[in-house]
């Protein structure tokens, strides 16, 4: 677990539906980790799949606005994956719908993380330009 941790989930899910969320036997009384660490994969690959190319990954020290996403995203991977999980709660949709909005903002450019230190990190590769041919050469702008 990279960006958030099974703490993160805790905090955003009461811990008897994270077990009954984590689990497929409804006598269980323990969060199954296992799932748990699925949900938060799930969840983290989709958030680097839209910051590839924009960003140094894995990041390092993860931003809040990524911890809080990546939370976001594994709380609707639990949800969803329940049988009986057609209808989802409307925080757990609305917030879904709210990181992969901030996602693809990030991804386009409209938002940035930034770096640690509050700079924008660089963006990767090199730049090229294009321009035609001067119409007027240096000596004759000189004459002027």
């Amino acid at each position: 677990m990279r960006y958030c941790t099974l703490a993160d989930l805790q905090l955003a899910i009461p811990a008897q539906t994270l077990v009954w969320l984590s689990n497929d036997d409804s006598e269980a009384a323990a969060i199954n980790e296992a799932v748990v660490s699925e949900a938060v994969t799930q969840a983290e690959e989709l958030v680097d799949a839209h910051l590839r190319g924009r960003y140094n990954l894995p990041l390092e020290p993860v931003p809040s606005a990524v911890k809080n996403m990546t939370v976001n995203l594994a709380r609707h991977w639990l949800y969803a994956r329940r049988p009986e999980g057609s209808d989802l709660p409307d925080a757990v949709t609305r917030t879904y719908k709210s990181a992969m909005q901030m996602l693809e903002s990030i991804r386009d450019g409209k938002l940035t993380i930034g770096a640690p230190t509050g700079e924008a990190t660089p963006e990767p590769g090199e730049m090229k330009m294009r321009a035609n041919q001067r119409v007027f050469s240096t000596k004759l702008l000189e004459r002027y």
